[in-house]
């Protein structure tokens, strides 16, 4: 009874060491992907300083020829210095601590390979783009996922070393789950993905439990039960969270598919505004102001489209970890 209740606890240790491992692994593709979305916004920035120049050429071209006053050369500057000030920040900042965060992670998570991968990382530095990722999520039955988890199994462990102590076997004590449905979309096109006939998704955990009698353990000792007893309401407490965490992180990543969907064309939109405001101005139709608010609009939009892609990647993570390190069989 003993040497099995050692195994189930060295059992339980190494699943623990399986959960840290899976924590880091996600710490570090966070990181990856937010140097990534830094690294875009910076090409966003660059973008948008090279179609504010040309429409200061534009600018400055009518006031030289006499059709507008010097004033839209000047709102003209200041719209494009304002964007390009924006740029060191970006550089020295944000994208040197994100690539600086990578590497203290890679040095103190275990990930040796990693490491050794990326001595001093100069595959990250050149600026990079987010992963194109957008797709439905087949995750299959979740309680068989569920019950891979490394905090689930090693609870599941520490429970089976405390019966082996009472003589009592894992069909005495371990709970029957029932987790009705899916997680994930049903959809043939991204563009479907927000519609609600697309949403496959359902929870409803049912739990039974069934426990044997105290009278029918030989040599069993009140401390003994009440070791056990514990560590039955942990794996039951155990279960519940992986359940919440993943209910979580399922709709956290449905929502953020949607708000990418509308950013999209909220960013369309600003592309064909700005556009259309540009067109009539050097037709002498529309003022300069209109344009200014055009390319401010389209730089905001773009910056928050480029965040809510790199927000929905994170949260891709945190289901992967929710599930225990992924849904593939």
């Amino acid at each position: 009874k003993r040497v099995k209740a050692q195994k189930e606890n060295f059992a339980a240790s190494k699943e623990e060491y399986t959960g840290v491992m899976i924590s880091m692994a996600a710490e570090v593709a966070s990181a990856y992907i937010n140097l990534r979305e830094l690294q875009q916004e910076l090409e966003v920035v660059n973008k948008n300083c090279a179609s504010q120049e040309e429409v200061l050429k534009i600018t400055e071209v009518r006031y030289n020829t006499g059709l507008v006053a010097k004033l839209d050369v000047a709102q003209a500057k200041s719209v494009l210095y304002s964007t390009k000030a924006s740029i060191p920040q970006l550089e020295a900042d944000n994208i040197t601590f994100a690539l600086n965060s990578i590497e203290w992670l890679a040095d103190n998570s275990g990930l040796i390979q990693l490491r050794n991968k990326f001595t001093t990382f100069p595959v990250l530095e050149p600026v990079g783009t987010l992963p194109d990722y957008m797709e439905p999520i087949g995750v299959g039955m979740p309680v068989d996922l569920l019950m891979r988890r490394p905090d689930v199994r090693s609870a599941e462990r520490s429970v089976n070393a405390q019966a082996a102590l009472l003589g009592a076997s894992k069909a005495d004590w371990l709970p029957k789950v029932f987790l009705k449905g899916s997680f994930g979309y049903a959809a043939r096109d991204l563009k479907d993905l927000t519609k609600s006939k697309s949403m496959m998704y359902e929870i409803a955990p049912s739990m039974s439990w069934t426990l044997f009698s105290g009278g029918q353990l030989v040599n069993a000792t009140r401390l003994a039960k009440a070791q056990l007893d514990e560590s039955i309401n942990q794996f039951n407490q155990t279960v519940l969270t992986a359940v919440q965490e993943t209910d979580n992180a399922m709709n956290s990543y449905r929502n953020s598919i949607k708000q990418i969907v509308a950013l999209r064309e909220v960013r369309n939109q600003g592309i064909e505004t700005l556009k259309l405001s540009l067109e009539l101005y050097k037709q002498g139709l529309s003022p300069f102001q209109n344009v200014l608010d055009a390319q401010r609009s389209l730089l905001s939009y773009e910056n928050q489209l480029v965040q809510a892609q790199g927000n929905s990647l994170l949260q891709l993570i945190t289901l992967y970890k929710a599930l225990g390190g992924g849904w593939q069989e």
